[in-house]
């Protein structure tokens, strides 16, 4: 079993719309107060689950269509599922936990027969660290609307120019043991690679992020921090004008702290950094990988 761990992602995203709210004409996700820009954990996941995809992994939470082209709900997908492995009732989440990646690691809801699935890694909502400005942007497409029209059709998006975000995981071991559910390191390890390349992979025009830095601290017994924000990102320009990560330091002095205080019950620090960053205080204990 993988010891309980926390990880804290650092990531931005540039002349794109992180997360649409479908209920606001799609525009970025955003607290109307602040105006930092919002990220459900569901996006997040989306990112990992299309990337263990990509990879091979058997990912149970996917669109998939049945043979009219429709989109196949969770109780079809099951039952699809039963039939085609010859599985009851009583065996179908022993069989959807050792078979589907995303099942052990985020859980899962199902609806018949009527099991739900705490996932031992939880994420948490994320919120960016500056406010961000929101765009309503218009273009001409290479296409006519219809049949018979003169003119090109015109598109039309809501983006934001850049944002930082912090995102907050956590693994918890006892989650998984009272559950029986058996997550491995390499279980782990399939998740924070995925995190990163997921992110870097799944680009478009509305989606154009890069992960920056991930801390996972790694503990030797049940333990968490339960928020694990121990890093300072600082610039000294108007958050409005924040347009490349270039323009801000990441500070690592309250983690180097934070482990110095707890070191009997931590493992290990990794620290997973993308070469553009500036960062400060370095712990020599740091495990340090690039990507």
């Amino acid at each position: 079993m993988a010891n309980t761990r926390e990880f804290l992602l650092l990531w931005d995203s540039t002349m794109a719309n992180p997360n649409g709210d479908m209920l606001n004409d799609n525009q970025p996700r955003h607290d109307e107060i602040t105006g930092q820009l919002e990220v459900s954990d569901v996006r997040i996941k989306r990112f990992v689950r299309d990337e263990w995809q990509s990879k091979g992994y058997n990912v149970l939470v996917r669109t998939k269509r049945d043979n009219k082209g429709k989109v196949m709900s969770c109780t079809k997908l099951i039952d699809e599922l039963k039939k085609e492995n010859n599985l009851k009732d009583e065996n179908l989440i022993a069989h959807l936990l050792n078979e589907y990646i995303d099942v052990r690691l985020f859980g899962a809801v199902i609806t018949k027969p009527k099991n739900d699935i705490t996932g031992p890694l939880q994420i948490m909502w994320s919120k960016s660290i500056n406010s961000a400005e929101i765009k309503f942007m218009q273009g001409n497409s290479a296409y006519a609307s219809g049949e018979d029209r003169g003119q090109s059709s015109i598109w039309s998006k809501h983006i934001s120019p850049y944002a930082i975000f912090k995102t907050y995981a956590v693994y918890n071991d006892n989650t998984a043991k009272r559950q029986g559910i058996e997550v491995s390191e390499n279980d782990l390890a399939a998740f924070t690679e995925s995190l990163i390349s997921g992110l870097i992979n799944y680009r478009s025009t509305s989606k154009n992020q890069m992960p920056r830095l991930l801390v996972e601290v790694i503990y030797k017994e049940q333990r968490i921090d339960g928020e694990l924000n121990y890093l300072d990102v600082n610039y000294d320009i108007p958050d409005n004008e924040l347009r490349d990560v270039s323009q801000v330091d990441i500070n690592l002095e309250k983690l180097v702290n934070y482990y110095h205080s707890k070191k009997s019950d931590i493992e290990k620090v990794r620290i997973y950094m993308h070469g553009s960053i500036t960062i400060e205080n370095l712990d020599k204990d740091f495990e340090i990988i690039r990507f």
